[in-house]
Formats: structure tokens, sequence, C-alpha cells
């Protein structure tokens, strides 16, 4: 126990310094600071606010009026085989491909806070209900960012191939013993009785569930321009404070360790992005580098989605038992998946619809073989990473 506080302690003392770090530098560059509180208010206005806010209350209402039941026995042929969660995830994996971040996993909270799935079952469905919209990444990133709209597409499928990818693999995580088959015959009026069950039992009147819906997701929204505003006044802060190039520095030593070469402002995008989304794939965006490289970094940016999404997540899981260690594990592998999925299947993409004569370039080694050897090195290194974490997090049953 001693050694528990301790250690809570010292976290708390760092985070007291970063706070103390960023007060000194609003206080020395209040000018810049503003402008990048006035960005990422403008960020959340135009475009946060009108795309989640609709999202949020229809997600509400569905939960309260008992529509999620229904899905609920409607997926479970599906979700049960493949996730191991029960067909009611079905609701949050939908919303959360949808309308994006941190939908999946306000819902899959609230799930678990009405204990309607378990406390293992969260864990597992959270760790691919929580992605990025199709809005962001088709809109902001391929056309307003890339100006590629033909791209969209790709980064779309990669980031659901990955999300995907991680949630077949997290099936396995904490896996119960077998249990008797469940039968799935008549679904669709299982679904129905279940849907109507739920409304006879339902005593709040439509009124309070609509202003309940409002007032919960106009908190949940204001949070989330809270989180954006924050972390853009940190990225700058970084920045004005030459940390943005120590670390730059830094990315690129790894980088080049392990074959890959990037320029610098790809890489201060990366670092960028690794803290703020928007920002970060915006900064790769307008760099001179080839698009393949650009696209790469990308991916896997979209599938981390960046601390200030990351911190978002927290406060919307906050009241509940979901282990935010292993959700932030199950990010990090989404994120080598983008990376692995990318760097395989885009020459065929860059060949289809580019039509370009370019060799996929991204590793300093210029032989084919050289570079699908490096390929099946990264490969074999993620599945490593995998089955240490998941040989882990079966043995440890007491992590909160």
């Amino acid at each position: 126990m001693e050694i528990k506080k301790t250690s809570i302690k010292k976290y708390k003392f760092i985070f007291i310094f970063i706070v103390i770090i960023v007060v000194i530098g609003i206080l020395i560059f209040p000018e810049k600071v503003f402008i990048a509180s006035k960005k990422g208010l403008l960020l959340w206005f135009n475009t946060v606010f009108p795309s989640l806010f609709p999202f949020m209350i229809g997600a509400y209402l569905l939960i309260e009026l008992g529509v999620v039941h229904f899905i609920g026995v409607l997926f479970e042929p599906i979700m049960r085989p493949i996730f191991n969660v029960p067909g009611i995830g079905a609701f949050a994996w939908i919303m959360g491909l949808i309308s994006g971040y941190p939908v999946g996993a306000k819902i899959t909270a609230d799930l678990r806070s009405k204990k309607q799935i378990t406390q293992v079952e969260a864990q597992r469905l959270i760790s691919f209900s929580n992605n990025s919209g199709p809005l962001f990444i088709l809109g902001s990133v391929s056309v307003g960012i890339l100006s590629s709209p033909e791209i969209g597409c790709f980064l779309l499928l990669i980031h659901y191939l990955s999300s995907l990818s991680v949630g077949i693999l997290f099936r396995f995580y904490k896996k119960e013993k077998s249990h008797q088959k469940p039968k799935y015959n008549h679904i669709l009026k299982q679904a129905i009785n279940t849907l109507i069950i739920k409304q006879k039992h339902q005593s709040k009147k439509i009124g309070l569930i609509l202003k309940e819906s409002i007032m919960n997701s106009m908190e949940m929204i204001s949070q989330i321009g809270g989180f954006i505003i924050l972390f853009s006044v940190i990225s700058e802060l970084l920045k004005l404070f030459h940390i943005m190039k120590v670390l730059t520095d830094i990315f690129y030593t790894v980088f080049s360790i392990i074959g890959l070469v990037f320029d610098n402002d790809l890489i201060s995008g990366f670092i960028m992005g690794i803290i703020e989304i928007t920002n970060g794939i915006n900064i790769i965006g307008t760099t001179s580098a080839p698009l393949n490289q650009k696209i790469i970094l990308i991916n896997s940016i979209i599938a981390w989605g960046g601390l200030s999404i990351f911190m978002q997540t927290i406060s919307m899981i906050s009241y509940s038992d979901i282990n935010i260690f292993i959700y932030g594990c199950s990010k990090f592998i989404q994120s080598i998946f983008a990376f692995i999925y990318t760097i395989i299947f885009y020459p065929y993409i860059d060949k289809i619809y580019l039509k370009t004569s370019n060799v996929f370039n991204l590793f300093t080694y210029s032989s084919s073989n050289n570079i699908f050897n490096n390929i099946w090195l990264y490969i074999c290194s993620l599945f490593c990473i995998i089955f240490a974490i998941i040989t882990i997090t079966n043995t440890k049953k007491n992590v909160l």
C-alpha cells in the first residue's frame, strides 16, 4: 500500500509541475496562447460541435428507449463469436464507427454503468468501439488536408481494418471457460419482444428523456471542447519552449535505427499528432514529403487518436471500472496495425487509384526483397508485443 501511495504522489507532483510550466508559458506568451486557444475553439465550434452533438443526443435516446436491447439481441450471433462480447455491444461499435471519438467509449461506459455488460466485456468492447468517424477521415483529412478525395476510402479502410483486428485480438482478454452454446432461433422475434418489454418497464416520460439527453450531451460536448482548446495551447507551448525540436531529434534517431527515413517536418507533425490529432495531421499534410510517407503516419495517428482524445476518453469513462491502461494498450496496438497495414496495402492502392509508377520507397533499402524482409520483421515484432500483452493481462487477474 505504501508503495502505491508513493507512486501516486510522484505522479501528482509530475502533474503539478506540468501545470506550473503551462501556466508560466501562458503568462510569458499570452498573444501566442490566445491565438492557439482561438484556433482550438473555432475547431470545436465549427467542426466537432455540429458533427458530434446530434449523434450524442440520438445515442442517449436510443439507450433510454431500449433500442439498444433490440440491437443487442439482433447482433448477438455476430458479436459473441467474433469479439466475445454480448450483442448489445454492437450499438457502441456501430455508433463509434459512425460518429467518431469519443462516442464509442461513452456508450460503452454507459452500458457498463447500467450493468448491461460485465467489466471484462466492457474492456473488450472499448478496445475496438472507440474510433474516428468517416466525416473526419473522408472530409477533413482526405479532402481538406491532403486534397486527395480518392485516398479517403483507403484511410477509412485501414482504420476500420485495424480496429477490427484489435477487437478480434482482445476477444482473448481474460477469456472465460467455454459456455453453453446459445440458440439463435427466431432472432428477430426475440429482438422485438425484448424491445416491447423494455418499453413497458420505462417509467420516464418522453419529455424528461429528451431533456436529459440534451443536458447529458451538452455536458459531454463541452468537456470535449475544453480538451481541444487545452491541447491546442499545450501544442503551441511545446513549439515555443523548443521541446518539439528535441522530441523531433529523438524520433528521427529512433526511426533511423529501425530503417525508416522521414524528414524533420514530417516527424514534427507526427509528434504533434500524438498530442493532438487534427493539428498533427494538418502539419503532415502541408509537408513536401511523398504521399506514401504521409499516409503511413496519418493512419497511425488516426488509430491512436492523440493524447487530447485519450484524455477525453478518460473523462468519459471515469465513472466506470474500465481500466484505462488496458484501453491505452489497445489503441497503441491499433496504431501499429494501421502502420503495418498501410505498408502492405498501399502499393496496390497506389497502382489502382493513384496510377503512379513509383515503388513504395518508405524504407532506406532499395531492394524489394529487403523491403518485404523488413515488413515481416515488423509483423513478427508486432505479434511478439501482442503475445506479451495478452500474457500479462491474462495473468494479472486483479488489475483494476
